[in-house]
């Protein structure tokens, strides 16, 4: 079947549409990656808040004001604890870092083979300090510049704090919203999936926060192990060494997070397959960064959900919705 010209007209428009949203979410990207931090934070402070709506008696905007405050609070005081203790420290990190330094230039100063060719270790530096004096001229305001994204890292940081209170206090009117614009039919479906995905997410928190807290764990021991044991002389290791165990032993606990910690507790919780998990970890670190990777689980198990939704809808043989174990905040729209 031919198409008119008016239908050829209409497709191109369509088509340049298209390419305009992309373009505008490509270039929005920093807004999208602010907003989705601060909905992920928001969602995961909503419980609290919702509790202390209820001890205030319904007043939504102040528990809101409290949780954040509390949360911002928690957050500020272990890192302001931290900055002091660095400073206390601060002569001995001097002093360790002076005799890194010493061991460095006996390093540099010998000559040592590879195979047929000899490396001298001070043309090296040499070229080292060029490259890091080229590298502290990027140091500008302009665009590009390290201050530059500093600035930048600042502003989308007072972004997400911004949203992020108005997402505590204003969020949980959204799905309401959503709702109000569904027709009168499909609202029942509508809010029976809106359960699901709530469902889907509230479990993806949950396990992420018991990830966070087994890292933090080994981390921590692990760290102070080492420590323990450098201290007491049990690891005969320079400070060049220690740094280097410390950033393998990292490393190293990560790559377990990666392939194995992960993948299986989400697998296991969301219903996915571990492999499917672990490619997708891959890819939302390799196109979203961190963000990305933390996000592709809990969205692969939202559009499954989804998938599985419309399947059994759209099937001659779909029965009456069954019911969701968790459900969200939703009240029912009147007439």
């Amino acid at each position: 079947m031919s198409l008119d010209t008016k239908q050829i007209l209409l497709l191109l428009a369509g088509l340049a549409l298209l390419a305009l949203l992309i373009w505008l979410l490509v270039l929005m990207q920093p807004l999208l990656v602010a907003l989705s931090v601060a909905a992920l934070l928001a969602y995961l402070l909503n419980p609290p808040v919702e509790q202390m709506t209820k001890r205030l008696g319904g007043k939504r905007s102040l528990a809101a004001l409290l949780v954040y405050v509390l949360a911002l609070t928690l957050v500020i005081g272990p890192l302001s604890l931290l900055i002091v203790l660095l400073v206390d420290r601060l002569p001995l990190i001097q002093e360790e870092l002076g005799k890194a330094l010493t061991v460095m230039r006996g390093w540099l100063t010998q000559p040592f083979p590879f195979f047929e060719f000899v490396i001298y270790p001070e043309a090296v530096w040499e070229n080292l300090r060029v490259a890091g004096s080229n590298a502290l001229s990027s140091l500008t305001l302009g665009e590009g510049g390290l201050l530059s994204g500093i600035t930048s890292n600042l502003l989308w940081a007072f972004v997400v704090l911004v949203s992020l209170y108005y997402l505590l206090k204003d969020g949980h009117l959204i799905a309401p919203w959503l709702l109000a614009h569904v027709p009168s039919p499909y609202q029942a479906d509508a809010r029976h999936l809106l359960g699901k995905i709530d469902a889907v997410w509230g479990l993806f928190l949950r396990v992420q926060l018991f990830i966070f807290a087994v890292l933090a764990v080994l981390v921590g021991s692990s760290t102070a192990l080492i420590l323990w044991l450098f201290h007491r002389g049990w690891l005969p290791l320079s400070p060049i060494g220690l740094a280097l165990l410390l950033v393998g032993m990292y490393a190293a606990i990560q790559q377990v997070d990666n392939l194995w910690l992960r993948p299986q507790l989400m697998g296991h919780a969301l219903k996915l397959h571990p492999g499917v998990i672990f490619v997708g970890l891959i890819a939302g670190l390799a196109l979203g960064g961190l963000l990305g990777a933390l996000l592709v689980v809990p969205v692969l198990a939202t559009l499954k959900v989804i998938a599985r939704f419309a399947f059994e809808r759209l099937s001659p043989a779909s029965g009456p919705l069954t019911e969701v174990v968790v459900q969200p905040d939703i009240p029912e729209q009147t007439a």
